[in-house]
């Protein structure tokens, strides 16, 4: 397809004679198009889709053998009593959470390496490096920063109103900007794709420049994927709901299994979108 040629930044030849650094001199911001930032990832799912179901539902089905074991299904978490086989204490949550994204984090460095040209096979699928658990941890750390806003909203809700409006401000006021740390999070998801390379990640002062102007655009594209998640899950909590007393050990068994395919295909949604960022900002080819 062709496309139009875009103005990036070429980090091999940054003019670098008085220093090792390529991040040394501060560049030019690239202007993001916005129609291929949003349907990119997109298509990057849909040219790889028969990976995706091998891989896929390989994860799908870890991620759900380890449901099923510490007892924390899907199924448990819809609200009603159901005659399945739940964890009767939560002791062992943190256990099954460390595992369950353990493998969603590894899921999703695999698909990034796919998408760069991989050929992953069942050994490579398991096999981890260094440069690999440093994106896992990089990646782990840019999802728990979008959190902020839902520990800012919990901070508010739960604080009492003090009767000193100074100080009733202030505490608004920081708090507060846990709401805005997503807006300043996806303009570094491109640093996603140098860790994955074992590179140095470029200076947040040297991306910020970069990506100057494109926050809006980021954020258009982005919410095509949240809409998409908000739409899917809801949906599926609903009609899990509905039929959760029609034989309940497979309706637990599959839903669990569903839940965590849709759950990777989101992902692959997202880390597309990381992917799609770092081409399109350091002038690497994308294919749709």
């Amino acid at each position: 397809m062709a496309k139009k040629k875009q103005k990036t930044v070429d980090i091999a030849s940054v003019d670098n004679v008085n220093t090792a650094s390529p991040f040394a001199q501060l560049p030019a911001s690239v202007k993001l198009p916005p129609v291929s930032l949003a349907y990119l990832p997109f298509g990057l799912l849909i040219d790889h889709v028969s990976s995706f179901l091998k891989i896929g539902a390989l994860f799908a089905l870890l991620i759900s053998a380890a449901s099923f074991i510490f007892g924390y299904a899907y199924i448990c978490t819809v609200g009603a009593s159901v005659d399945f086989p739940c964890a009767q204490e939560s002791t062992a949550i943190p256990f099954y959470l460390l595992l369950k994204y353990f493998l969603i984090f590894l899921f999703a460095i695999k698909w990034y390496q796919l998408l760069k040209g991989a050929n992953l096979n069942l050994k490579s699928v398991f096999s981890i490096n260094r440069n690999e658990m440093r994106a896992m941890g990089l990646l782990a750390f840019l999802l728990v920063l979008n959190l902020a806003p839902m520990l800012s909203f919990y901070l508010l809700w739960i604080r009492d109103p003090n009767p000193d409006v100074v100080v009733e401000v202030t505490y608004f006021a920081i708090v507060s900007t846990g709401f805005a740390v997503p807006l300043v999070v996806l303009r570094f998801y491109s640093l996603l794709g140098f860790a994955v390379d074992g590179k140095s990640l470029p200076p947040i002062k040297y991306l910020w420049h970069l990506t100057s102007g494109n926050t809006l655009k980021i954020l258009i594209a982005l919410f095509f994927i949240f809409f998409m998640a908000f739409f899917i899950f809801f949906n599926f909590y609903t009609n899990i709901l509905g039929a959760v007393h029609q034989d309940v050990l497979w309706l637990g068994i599959s839903s669990e299994i569903i839940y965590e395919f849709l759950l990777l295909l989101l992902m692959c949604l997202f880390i597309g979108h990381c992917f799609v960022q770092k081409q399109l900002l350091f002038g690497d080819e994308t294919h749709e």
